[in-house]
């Protein structure tokens, strides 16, 4: 199209009322009151606290918040976690300023209440179905079952070859087992 041409078009749009608006115009079709950074965001529930926009941001980049927010876990776990995403998933790596943020509103806010284990009765094998049931899903998912062992263990095969679940160590999957069969059996208190 020659410059010619082009000049005259942009000159009738303008006209006709579709040209492009002038700041004052732009400046009156803005909203009102706060015009912070996360005006507006609800960040999907998080708690408020230091940290939460590093962790609303950084996470939301690779998944949804709903994978982390049932899980507890100890600060040194939620490190791991992160370390493991870095390595595994190519997620890159915050600046330690910013890794020190997440780390500390994770275990704050989604951290382990050593007294409650998630609900867990207590006995042996608790602590590894606390910390291996909720790698994947809330211990809400695991307390709601009354299972005999038998179909425990059926679920935990399962869980490890359709699922991806890791697959414990001999002597953990033991107690693992041992714990769901007795504590959250069909027969058990609630």
């Amino acid at each position: 199209m020659r410059p010619t041409v082009a000049l005259v078009i942009l000159i009738v749009l303008a006209f006709a009322g579709w040209g492009v608006p002038s700041p004052a115009v732009i400046a009156q079709e803005q909203p009102q009151g706060d015009t912070g950074a996360d005006a507006g965001a609800d960040f999907e529930g998080l708690p408020e606290g230091p940290g939460r926009e590093a962790v609303y941001f950084t996470c939301r980049a690779c998944h949804s918040l709903s994978q982390f927010t049932q899980q507890r876990m100890s600060r040194d776990d939620w490190q791991a976690v992160i370390d493991r995403m870095i390595q595994a998933n190519n997620m890159a790596e915050p600046e330690p300023w910013a890794k020190t943020l997440i780390l500390t509103y994770l275990s704050t806010h989604f951290g382990v209440d050593e007294q409650d284990w998630g609900g867990l009765p207590p006995g042996e094998g608790r602590e590894d179905v606390f910390y291996t049931c909720q790698a994947c899903h809330s211990l809400t998912t695991v307390l709601q079952q009354r299972l005999s062992r038998r179909v425990w263990d059926e679920t935990l095969v399962w869980m490890i070859e359709e699922q991806g679940m890791p697959e414990p160590e001999p002597t953990e999957y033991a107690r693992i087992l041992n714990y769901l069969g007795t504590y959250l059996a069909p027969d058990s208190p609630q």
